[in-house]
């Protein structure tokens, strides 16, 4: 089964109403990602962000049933781009498999992403 027999969803709509259900995560993906450029790094993890809020989140909180779906890292990746095009070199993008169009597909060869 695919995402979206699982969950009557694409994983972008379900990206979307996380985000929107979750903005903490958004906020603290924003804050490490922009801590690793502010200490020179020029190439960042979205998976390695993403584990550690997880971490994070599972140290902070008491709910048991919080998860951050694996499918939406590129998502978050590609959300913090759109924010800070300034620093669209620090993720790699490949074309999403689950998407045949739409604004996150856009990706060249060098893997810069456009919103367009």
């Amino acid at each position: 089964m695919n995402y979206q027999q699982l969950n009557g969803c694409s994983i972008r709509d379900g990206f979307n109403q996380f985000n929107a259900d979750n903005p903490h995560i958004y906020k603290a993906f924003e804050e490490q990602a922009l801590n690793a450029i502010n200490r020179g790094r020029n190439k960042i993890s979205a998976k390695l962000i993403i584990n550690w809020i997880r971490w994070n989140e599972f140290l902070r909180t008491s709910d048991q049933n919080f998860r951050i779906n694996d499918a939406y890292q590129s998502y978050y990746a590609r959300y913090f781009v759109e924010k800070h095009p300034e620093h669209a070199e620090v993720f790699e993008f490949r074309k999403l498999r689950n998407e045949e169009s739409g604004a996150y597909m856009n990706v060249d060869e060098k893997g810069q992403i456009s919103f367009l």
